[in-house]
């Protein structure tokens, strides 16, 4: 009769949200406190057990990401393993740069996508923005469109009045003169949201002028390339009040693509495309060269912005090249 090995005890675990993720493992914020941990005993640096690495069969950057739900064990006096992931709500995501068959998740269980640019230095960007709208749509999030260092124009990009047009929330703010920190402040409240946006913008100087004291380091923008410089390097899970609102802060984006996501669906993605596309005499009309095609002929009389078709066949020949 052979000795088998005694059966290991499960170690007791603790469920806790992923507030920060790196290639070593991760940070944790417990639901309750735990006695001989940092940060009031709410913090605990995890590493992942295999078997979460290996239940990934969907070709992601990684199996875990920022906004997760998990049931971690403690392995050490403030060491832990994450044990478990719970079903995820919602995602954002766009491919791995370079590697587009990998999913990146930018952000889990969000409900808000803010999506910040700026006025200038760097100047606005809507081929970006149309391509998080686009996957902000197919996610089924809200969106909040912030254009930021209104105190170096004026008066916002044109482009901004076709996305109101089409229901997109619009905020202008400075996180230097404080213009509309107060409203959003409250567009905030009460949502998990993840901020997105490129180098440079001032993702972060709004997020320290929003919560003083966060400390969230802030760079500047290349006087060559008017590029902005990466000063986030990881996203991270910030709390935001005491009713359960967050904000996840993200490195700037320099590229953006859509994962996952067919190319029939890519029309009924624009909403101001979807508005009109109806009286197209195709039903599954991609406004390419199809004839009687009721998007061109919105986009040839001005309902439709000219920018915004553009941005769409973009996308389009980008999902054609992966």
């Amino acid at each position: 009769m052979s000795r088998g090995r005694p059966p290991r005890a499960r170690a007791e675990t603790v469920p806790a949200r992923i507030v920060r993720l790196d290639a070593r493992g991760c940070l944790v914020r417990l639901d309750e406190p735990m006695e001989g941990l940092p940060d009031e005993g709410r913090e605990l640096w995890c590493g992942v057990r295999g078997r979460i690495h290996q239940r990934d069969r969907r070709g992601q950057k990684s199996p875990l990401a920022v906004g997760d739900l998990v049931d971690v064990a403690r392995t050490a006096e403030t060491r832990g393993a994450v044990m478990a992931v719970h079903p995820r709500e919602s995602t954002l995501s766009r491919p791995v740069v370079g590697r587009e068959h990998l999913e990146h998740v930018m952000a889990a269980n969000v409900d808000r996508v803010v999506i910040v640019s700026s006025v200038s230095d760097p100047m606005f960007n809507p081929g970006l923005v149309d391509r998080i709208l686009a996957v902000v749509e197919y996610s089924q999030l809200e969106a909040l469109l912030v254009v930021n260092k209104m105190d170096l124009a004026e008066e916002p990009p044109p482009e901004v009045a076709a996305y109101e047009a089409f229901g997109v929330s619009v905020l202008p703010t400075s996180a230097d003169d404080g213009t509309g920190i107060d409203a959003l402040r409250r567009e905030l409240e009460g949502h998990r949201s993840v901020v997105c946006g490129h180098s440079g913008v001032g993702k972060s100087s709004l997020l320290n002028a929003l919560q003083p004291g966060l400390g969230l380091k802030v760079g500047d923008v290349n006087i060559v390339t008017r590029r902005g410089r990466h000063t986030t390097t990881a996203a991270v899970w910030i709390p935001f009040g005491d009713d359960g609102s967050a904000v996840v802060d993200t490195a700037g984006i320099r590229e953006f693509g859509l994962f996952g996501i067919p190319k029939r669906d890519v029309p009924w993605l624009f909403p101001d495309f979807a508005a009109i596309a109806t009286r197209c005499k195709y039903p599954d009309c991609l406004h390419l060269t199809e004839p009687h095609c009721a998007v061109k002929d919105a986009i040839e009389s001005g309902e439709i912005a000219l920018f915004r078709y553009e941005s769409y066949l973009s996308i389009l020949e980008g999902l054609d090249q992966a």
